[in-house]
């Protein structure tokens, strides 16, 4: 399952988190293309927060101060919606009126490298066959006509991953994406999500509380080893 768009680099420089009792100053974060960067730490030392800052939500209980580049191209201030970045979380929302194949279809845009120039603006029916194209290069397609409500953890968890990447991520974000799976269903989904993120050369960076969770080529970041407490 190739990638088609442009390959991009992740850069966060310069990044400080301010809270009123703490705060963590960060050394310069490069995630290359394909690479996975975890971020750890204990419970409300702001993993998350960090990830909603890379995704373009401002916190309201921390401030954070820095520099996002993406293939050296500054989206610090772009708006969400403009940043081309990917969030999986634990919590896969899928539209419960539309099947699986609906629900690929829904996020893939409107104007795509996936088409043709004679294609943009695409019909239906033309992005309904690329959502099912998406989920045979992965063999899936047994489940294009199932609705939410019928599938599995690890199945929701894999349409999630898939819907993420019909919308052409620069970059992947995951908030423990795989913590409500079973033991064995959260390891084989981890490294097939993990494999997928590679094989599209989409930089990911991943929060999780399980080091177990963390595969051995990612990159690791722990917060606690940058924090510091105010006088």
């Amino acid at each position: 399952m190739g990638t088609i768009w442009d390959v991009t680099v992740l850069d966060i420089i310069n990044c400080q988190i301010e809270a009123k009792t703490w705060h963590i100053t960060l050394p310069n974060i490069h995630v290359d293309k394909g690479e996975l960067l975890a971020i750890t730490g204990p419970s409300g030392i702001g993993k998350s927060t960090l990830l909603h800052w890379l995704l373009g939500n401002i916190p309201q209980h921390v401030t954070i101060n820095g520099q996002i580049l993406l293939s050296g191209t500054d989206i610090t201030n772009l708006a969400i919606e403009k940043r081309r970045v990917g969030l999986l979380m634990q919590d896969v929302y899928l539209f419960p009126h539309l099947n699986v194949q609906d629900n690929i279809c829904f996020a893939l845009p409107k104007s795509s490298p996936f088409f043709t120039s004679k294609q943009q603006r695409s019909s239906k029916k033309q992005r309904r066959l690329k959502a099912l194209n998406m989920l045979e290069q992965i063999n899936l397609e047994h489940l294009a006509n199932r609705y939410p409500q019928n599938l599995s953890g690890g199945e929701r968890s894999r349409v999630g991953l898939i819907r993420a990447l019909a919308n052409q991520p620069q970059v992947m974000l995951l908030d423990e994406p795989f913590a409500a799976l079973d033991p064995s269903t959260r390891e084989q989904m981890g490294s097939w999500a993990f494999q997928q993120l590679a094989e599209q050369n989409i930089p990911s960076v991943m929060v999780s509380h399980d080091i177990e969770d963390i595969p051995v080529s990612a990159k690791q970041l722990c917060l606690a080893d940058y924090y510091h407490q105010k006088n």
